[in-house]
């Protein structure tokens, strides 16, 4: 007899021909092209009998088919994309119907299955019209369709495709569109997941099917009973019969009754419990292979929220996007010159949440004045609705939404650079003033500027009211208290501490709000009313200094003991016994009572600002017979030591006598809050000889 020889050991058969379906790709000298994963064991081997596989191949693939084609002209070295076009010959086929035989959403899950299983990679032939537009696109088979080296420069000759009858086709290059995941070495080839987690679909199945037998026919025993002394025929075989086997007897046992019985229990043995790690190492070689995580094949269980969140946004970042920009490839030609082609994914939540943040940062550093609304409106994709002007070019300060211009051409619109004077003789600083009048000063300014910030002041009433009401409904300082939840001291994060009203109460953001929002009112306020007042003198240019480091310690000081009382009434509610609802009640009441006093001192700071800015200027332009004389409201609300001051009049740097205080000027800083608050009074300057 012949020796006969392994088949892997004979010689290599003879190349087939090409009119034959199996004939086998081209390869390089060097190259093994002897994989056992073809595009056909792929699919009968891997897909359709495992699961995990088939799982893997069928979410990739149909979350490709789910995304539109979109054509879009190339940014070049912009980093934001540009907008899609709204019409494009591609969308038609990739979008709706690929062929007759076929809708876009089935063909685009065809494409994506074979590139993940084809070594070949996928063939698509589209065909045009005599005019040069787009009928159709049809899928080739990957295992009877090569592309065939050329000889020349180039490197595909042109393709081969061998139909279901046998007959030999050849395709120009340029009617075929080739997608293939490269090969390291072989650019005629492509390489998919199967070629690297093969074994590891193989021991998912043999080990599959080990058990399978086991169940099915009890291949194992699952004991041996040894009996003492000789047994006939009809009773082995009635032995045999108690313990017959099957898929209903697999590791049965029953009890006999006789003498001298031994018994042996092989039904669990270490390959058993092996079989649960090799599956579970199979299953975890597979979904790496193919990267889909498994929260993505619709199990979750096991993980936390922010796991499966950090799985999915992997599985977008990178395996998907990867397929997408592959599956995109084959139609940059067909996409135009200067053009490119691209699955959507914009509306994938885990794809937005970078351009969300980075939206809401633009946003940030509008509400800090360090952006413009124009350029906002550029990043989010609408500067078409956005008129291109100076106010929305300029960089808006947070406090006060200060203009801050862009260029030097648009302060003049903003009102932020007042016009240029024009040429004056020098006869003009030696003006002689009318010393029988009052100087030519804005009487409304103090009451423009309370306006202002008492705007300002309402709405930080409000915010740090809110926020604080928020903070105590946090569970972070509810922890530990006796306002956990309803449940008592059955929960253990129930305690006995006291509300951390420290810091629930954020003094410290109170006053960096505050600086934020009224220095710059203060400051420009403060520099017109000493520029008005040191060009009445005849000075030019401005003439002031800055008021705020007078008024900050003030307003500081008045923060603080607004913050201390709001702690002394949350901490008395709390000892009372109320419940959260009730110290939040509370908390709401105090809120109303600080706007209140938002008035007051915004009245208070508008008053002092202007006179002290116009105190400045007039110490500054050094003119001598500078009077100032004490004006008081008469609407019948003066108290009466300032209607009792109504008239008199002070050199520069002279108090006021005001009962039986001293004022510098009305609503003085330094003045006890009697005499200081609500103070509506305002000087008039006047210079005489």
């Amino acid at each position: 007899m012949p020796r006969r020889w392994f088949p892997t050991l004979r010689s290599t058969p003879p190349p087939a021909t090409k009119s034959e379906p199996g004939y086998t790709l081209w390869a390089p000298a060097g190259v093994d092209r002897a994989r056992p994963w073809s595009v056909e064991r792929a699919v009968r081997d891997g897909m359709e009998r495992a699961v995990w596989i088939y799982k893997a191949v069928d979410t990739i693939s149909s979350h490709a088919a789910d995304r539109l084609l979109r054509v879009r002209p190339r940014s070049g070295t912009s980093e934001d994309a540009l907008p899609s076009l709204a019409d494009h010959p591609l969308y038609e086929a990739l979008n709706v119907t690929a062929n007759p035989l076929e809708g876009a959403w089935a063909f685009k899950k065809r494409v994506s299955m074979q590139l993940l299983l084809s070594k070949r990679g996928v063939f698509l032939e589209p065909t045009f019209s005599r005019g040069g537009d787009l009928l159709r696109i049809d899928l080739l088979p990957p295992g009877r369709t090569r592309p065939v080296p050329s000889r020349g420069a180039d490197l595909v000759s042109h393709f081969e495709t061998v139909t279901p009858s046998g007959e030999l086709r050849t395709l120009d290059v340029e009617r075929v569109r080739w997608i293939r995941n490269p090969h390291p070495l072989d650019a005629y080839s492509g390489i998919t997941p199967l070629e690297a987690a093969g074994l590891s679909a193989d021991l998912d199945y043999y080990t599959r099917l080990y058990n399978l037998s086991f169940v099915h026919n009890d291949a194992r025993p699952g004991g041996v009973i040894g009996i003492d002394g000789d047994m006939d025929d009809a009773e082995l075989r009635l032995l045999r019969q108690r313990f017959s086997t099957g898929p209903t007897a697999a590791g049965a046992w029953t009890v006999l009754s006789g003498g001298n019985i031994t018994v042996t229990d092989t039904s669990t043995t270490p390959r058993d419990m092996a079989y649960e790690t090799v599956s579970a190492n199979s299953k975890l070689e597979l979904l790496a292979a193919f990267g889909v995580p498994e929260s993505q094949l619709g199990n979750a269980s096991g993980r936390t929220y922010d796991n499966a969140h950090a799985e999915k946004l992997q599985f977008w970042t990178i395996t998907m996007a990867t397929h997408l920009r592959l599956l995109g490839s084959a139609f940059q030609t067909d996409a135009g010159e200067g053009h490119e082609a691209y699955f959507d994914a914009s509306d994938i939540d885990v794809l937005r949440e970078p351009r969300s943040k980075r939206l809401a940062e633009a946003r940030e550093e509008v509400a800090a004045g360090v952006r413009s609304l124009y350029s906002y409106a550029e990043l989010a994709g609408y500067a078409d609705e956005v008129d291109d002007t100076p106010a929305s070019r300029a960089l808006w300060v947070n406090s006060g939404r200060t203009p801050v211009p862009a260029r030097a051409a648009d302060a003049q619109a903003l009102a932020q650079a007042a016009p240029a004077a024009p040429a004056t003789p020098a006869a003009r600083t030696a003006k002689v003033l009318d010393t029988t009048s009052d100087l030519p000063l804005d009487g409304a300014a103090a009451t423009t500027l309370h306006r202002q910030l008492d705007t300002a002041l309402q709405a930080l009433a409000t915010r740090w009211t809110e926020r604080t009401v928020t903070r105590l409904n946090s569970p972070r300082h509810r922890k530990g208290t006796r306002h956990w939840d309803n449940r008592g001291a059955d929960d253990p994060r129930t305690g006995l501490k006291e509300l951390p009203v420290e810091q629930v109460i954020d003094l410290a953001t109170w006053q960096q709000e505050a600086t934020q929002a009224l220095q710059p009112l203060v400051e420009r306020a403060a520099a017109t009313a000493g520029t008005e007042l040191h060009t009445a003198l005849g000075g030019t240019g401005a003439g002031t200094e800055n008021t705020w480091p007078t008024l900050a310690p003030l307003l500081a000081s008045w923060l603080t003991g607004h913050a201390t009382a709001l702690a002394d009434e949350i901490h008395h509610a709390d000892h009372q016994g109320k419940d959260l609802g009730g110290i939040t009640v509370t908390t709401r009441d105090w809120g109303r009572t600080f706007t209140a006093w938002a008035t007051t001192t915004a009245n208070r700071l508008a008053t002092a600002t202007i006179e002290i800015a116009r105190d400045h200027a007039a110490t500054a332009a050094g003119r001598a017979g500078l009077t100032r004389r004490w004006v008081a409201h008469d609407d019948g609300q003066v108290r009466p030591d300032h209607e009792a001051a109504h008239g008199q009049t002070q050199s520069l740097g002279l108090p006021f006598t005001v009962g039986d205080d001293l004022l510098r000027h009305p609503a003085d800083p330094e003045a006890r809050p009697g005499q200081a608050l609500n103070c509506r009074c305002r000087l008039a300057w006047q210079l005489r000889p």
